[in-house]
């Protein structure tokens, strides 16, 4: 780990767009980055040498043939427990000055999603939020499941709102050492609350916590053995620590 400043670097090749958020494959150096825009596309990063992204490497946007549009907006294509095919279009032109990347990667066949926020490498499989996705669009979960060898990419829907009460516009998540998720809810009405949402591996949501303040939680993480959540409020700045944090197991 570098201690004090290091000279900053644009990371070009990783290309220009609405960057949210990244996670990396600890086994590969892969790094996998969501947009923020109502049709985003879902990225990879492969670095020339792993662990040094300066040095460059190829961009890529997910794509699931026969699925165009994995935003269930105007109808159902995607489906909870349907497990997709995925494979990667490279991208020219990472650094795109016209602020086109997502629209030339969709040319190209890249499947679009519903502003890609929170993403988190979890065991094997990294998950993703998509804030306004699904029919309702109050928000979904996406899972990818990166091959090894031979066998490819997989994705599936693993969670869809369809009740504001049960989950709404989940943005930040982890993965709880129990294998639960923790999602950070980002939404603001005078009438719901924003909540820490608690998803079983099984898909079911449930409240964890609730803010009476009206602002969204952000950056949810967990200590190394699941005793103590640490997470934010965007405004007024504040960073929580909740203690004896054991989500249920089942």
């Amino acid at each position: 780990a570098h201690k004090g400043l290091v000279t900053p670097l644009p990371l070009t090749a990783m290309g220009r767009f609405n960057h949210e958020a990244a996670c990396v494959d600890p086994r590969t150096g892969i790094a996998y980055l969501t947009e923020d825009r109502d049709d985003s596309l879902l990225y990879r990063f492969l670095p020339a040498a792993k662990g040094e992204l300066a040095k460059g490497g190829r961009l890529e946007a997910l794509v699931i043939d026969g699925v165009a549009d994995s935003r269930n907006w105007s109808e159902a294509i995607v489906t909870l427990g349907k497990i997709h095919t995925a494979r990667w279009v490279p991208l020219d032109g990472p650094e795109a000055p016209d602020d086109d990347l997502r629209k030339r990667g969709a040319l190209v066949g890249a499947t679009l999603f519903a502003r890609g926020e929170g993403i988190w490498w979890g065991k094997d499989e990294l998950y993703f939020t998509c804030t306004d996705g699904g029919a309702k669009k109050l928000g979904q979960i996406f899972r990818l499941r990166p091959g090894t060898g031979e066998n490819a990419d997989q994705l599936d829907l693993f969670y869809e709102s369809s009740d504001a009460a049960a989950y709404n516009y989940g943005d930040n998540l982890t993965v709880m050492p129990t294998g639960h998720l923790m999602v950070c809810e980002d939404q603001y009405t005078d009438i719901i609350d924003n909540h820490l949402r608690g998803i079983t591996p099984g898909g079911k949501s449930y409240i964890f916590a609730k803010s009476r303040v009206q602002t969204e939680f952000a950056g949810a993480c967990s200590s190394p053995d699941g005793s103590t959540l640490f997470v934010n409020f965007y405004a007024p700045t504040t960073t929580l620590a909740i203690t004896r944090c054991r989500p249920r197991t089942g």
